[in-house]
């Protein structure tokens, strides 16, 4: 169960970071006939909150609002919890995906 939690965790963010800055890409050439512009692509969401058992847990959304995981366990304060997803966005940038045995 934990392993299926941290993947659904792991695979939110990385949602997530492709929509936030965590993937650079080359610019597009500049259209220099068209004065008009165009809002950048909105990245997703992870906010922390205290739950009811008084810890901090942290929800990853997408840039709709659509919920993409979060964190099982609680932490004690809000800079826990911000490490934590510091933590995970670090170890995103190189993770692989491994699916688990089928039965």
């Amino acid at each position: 169960m934990t392993k299926l939690l941290s993947g659904l965790c792991a695979a939110a963010l990385v949602v997530g970071l492709a929509g936030t800055g965590g993937v650079t890409t080359a610019q597009d050439k500049k259209d220099t006939k068209k004065d008009t512009k165009t809002a950048p692509a909105k990245g997703g969401t992870i906010e922390i909150n205290e739950s009811k058992d008084g810890k901090f847990r942290f929800t990853v959304r997408d840039a709709e609002g659509k919920y993409l995981g979060g964190s099982a366990t609680g932490y004690a304060t809000k800079e826990d919890a911000a490490k934590a997803v510091d933590a995970l966005k670090a170890a995103l940038g190189s993770a692989k995906i491994e699916y688990g045995k089928s039965k």
